[in-house]
């Protein structure tokens, strides 16, 4: 079940930003503050990103046997069985009270509203 939901959330996890193509798009200027807000959110996201494309699939590698399950990846499975966020994505990603699957579809809503 666990290895399940771990595949839907792979398919469901965007790639990660070109922070090089944000660099062109929204350039560091005095009088345009935002964009550099704009290029920090995406550093932000593009931590988490990263960290959830490493540690899902190598979730679903500890749960068949073929890597040896850490406390990080112990405390992903722990989340995926009881609908919360793991500790581990908690600390670099966003505050939110939401469990998993809703706090994934935020995710994803965020992540589409940067890419506009």
């Amino acid at each position: 079940v666990m290895d399940e939901l771990a595949a839907d959330l792979i398919d469901q996890t965007p790639p990660e930003f070109d922070l090089f193509a944000y660099e062109d798009r929204f350039p560091t200027m005095y009088g345009e503050s935002r964009n550099t807000v704009v290029k920090q959110e995406a550093a932000k996201y593009n931590r988490l990103l990263a960290k959830l494309h490493v540690e899902l699939p190598l979730f679903r590698r500890a749960v068949k046997g073929f890597v040896v399950m850490t406390d990080d990846l112990e405390s992903v499975g722990k989340g995926l069985f009881m609908n919360t966020v793991p500790e581990g994505w908690g600390g670099v990603g966003f505050l939110s009270m939401k469990p998993l699957t809703s706090w994934y579809k935020d995710l994803n809503l965020r992540i589409d509203f940067f890419n506009m």
